[in-house]
């Protein structure tokens, strides 16, 4: 093992990708210090929809009971006729509903809508009772590498300056931040240079909560408001413009006014504005996600529209891809060659998901008859997603450089895995690279039930054997846990599953029945086979293996010197 850092690590920016990435890096036992230009937190909505991955890794994190608490669900949506605006054209589901199942039981979740300055609040509470807290009023200015690490110059109150050390520098200054731009990453894509949406937070009266409305001009523009679930009468409004720029009515009165007369709603009551916002959209992202010690994630490395839902998910994954990497190298557990797999895997995921979203930002403003024409179950149409991969659940990292399946990827080569990074493979057995199944109905040798979601954690590699009743059984096993004790103290645990019973207690093990069989159907596991998983920090599977030198292999990947 090197010798671990010292040095903290700085984290620029505090939306959810820099609360996530400081959240996690702080509970892998990681010094962060995290700041913010501005100079207090902002109270606008702006990304509202959390998918299911996302919500697994509030779970995961210890957070989601908060989410929860406060989340609300996404009302059906109704298109009114023009003019008049006030007689429904069309009533409809933004996205067919999802049943949960034993290995995904977090879909179907109705409480997913949140603004995102309360999910940033719940961010830092958990930060708070770390000893974690932001730096409001202080900018990265610059920041120079070297082999040790990297000083940062940092600006507070647009005056006093600081330069200091730090170990890794993670960058969430969103679009217009200056990381991208110091680690001299592209930003390739497009403007929609002739559309513009101005966004806003505001009381209203006059209009149920119990639908999303929605007034569109084919061609032109929607109108958008729904509940906010801040509050009674708490609206967020926006106005949508294709081929129509309405830069101009960030003016309240003038945003007002807009409504009026595009809709004919002039019944409603706008009372208080809390929040107004314009936004040009661009479809954009990097092409390089690091340079040495210094990353970008979320809106610092790609920004696109807001359909779909993605922006905000995939921020926080890119940080939660990131962080369990940056803690083991911290440590000197593992060699720096690891972090550049956190480019390798989250590259082709961000180019894929922009390629969807900007198909889905063909679908905010009705086409002629689009209101009231049928979407196909598998196309999406105006604001009707019927995309499953925007779940998120099946993103994978099969071509990764440090995940290791025994199977193989089939006949696929890297540019075809690539091509399914963001669609998966739903319904094929699960492989190296895959999301984590879940599984529920493990008893342990007490007759206490639990589920994997409540066995993996942020912090360790979990493996998982599934233990046949067999004569060789027990020798394999051994060899496996043995390779497993080979690692650093407290990175990783072993799980022992048995089908028709709890395994054999072994020291620094635990075992369990998986009385109903989800494990074993969920991991495509034989009964008459020793099988071994290794499921990452970041729940995803690194190693689908069935020999000890197997899974040594794995950890080749992974940790020093093995």
């Amino acid at each position: 093992m090197s010798k671990p850092e010292s040095k903290p690590v700085l984290v620029v920016g505090a939306g959810p990708a820099g609360l996530m990435a400081a959240l996690n890096l702080t509970k892998n036992g990681v010094p962060v210090r995290i700041i913010e230009k501005l100079p207090e937190f902002h109270h606008a909505s702006r990304g509202t929809g959390a998918h299911a991955r996302s919500l697994e890794i509030y779970y995961y994190l210890g957070m989601l009971d908060d989410f929860l608490n406060i989340a609300s669900g996404v009302p059906d949506m109704v298109a009114y006729k023009l003019p008049g605006g006030t007689e429904p054209q069309k009533t409809w589901k933004l996205w067919d509903p999802m049943t949960p199942t034993p290995d995904r039981p977090i879909v179907g979740e109705k409480k997913v809508s949140l603004g995102q300055y309360r999910l940033e609040g719940i961010f830092r509470k958990h930060l708070s009772a770390l000893g974690v807290n932001i730096e409001l009023a202080t900018e990265l200015v610059d920041c120079v590498q070297d082999d040790e690490g990297i000083t940062a110059t940092l600006k507070k109150n647009d005056s006093e300056v600081e330069k200091a050390r730090f170990a890794y520098v993670i960058g969430a200054d969103g679009a217009r931040g200056v990381t991208r731009k110091l680690i001299g990453a592209t930003f390739a894509g497009q403007t929609k240079e002739a559309d513009g949406q101005v966004w806003a937070d505001l009381e209203l009266e006059g209009l149920s909560d119990d639908y999303w409305h929605l007034w569109s001009e084919p061609g032109r523009f929607t109108v958008t408001i729904r509940a906010s679930g801040d509050g009674e009468n708490h609206f967020h409004a926006g106005i949508i413009g294709v081929n129509f720029d309405p830069i101009d009515l960030t003016d309240p009165e003038k945003f007002v006014n807009f409504i009026y007369e595009n809709t004919g709603r002039r019944d409603l009551k706008f009372k208080n504005f809390l929040s107004i916002s314009y936004w040009k959209p661009k479809m954009r992202m990097v092409n390089k996600f690091y340079s040495g010690r210094a990353f970008i994630v979320g809106d610092a490395a790609h920004v696109h529209s807001p359909t779909g839902g993605q922006g905000l998910n995939t921020s926080v994954q890119d940080s939660f891809n990131l962080a369990w990497k940056i803690a083991l190298v911290y440590k000197g557990y593992a060699r720096p060659e690891l972090l550049s797999s956190f480019e390798a895997e989250r590259l082709p995921v961000v180019s894929h998901m922009l390629s969807n979203t900007t198909e889905l930002y063909g679908h905010i403003v009705a086409e002629k008859d689009g209101a009231t024409r049928e979407v196909d179950e598998d196309r999406s149409g105006f604001l009707q997603w019927r995309n499953k991969a925007l779940f998120q659940l099946d993103i994978n990292y099969r071509w990764s450089p440090i995940v290791l399946d025994a199977r193989g990827q089939g006949d696929l080569d890297e540019t075809a895995l690539k091509a399914r990074a963001y669609v998966g493979y739903p319904g094929e057995p699960v492989h190296a690279g895959d999301r984590a199944p879940g599984a529920p109905g493990l008893v342990d040798a007490s007759g206490k039930e639990i589920r994997l979601h409540d066995i993996f954690k942020t912090t360790l590699h979990t493996i998982l054997i599934f233990s046949p009743e067999t004569p060789d059984a027990e020798k394999q096993i051994d060899a496996v846990i043995k390779t497993v004790q080979s690692l650093p103290e407290n990175t990783a645990q072993v799980v022992i599953l048995g089908r028709h019973g709890v395994p054999k207690a072994r020291d620094g093990t635990v075992g369990y029945h998986d009385t109903q069989g989800y494990a074993y159907g969920a991991y495509y596991a034989e009964e008459d086979k020793v099988t071994v998983v290794a499921v990452r920090p970041d729940t995803y599977i690194g190693a689908f293996v069935f020999e000890a030198d197997d899974l040594k292999s794995y950890f080749s990947l992974i940790f020093r010197n093995l």
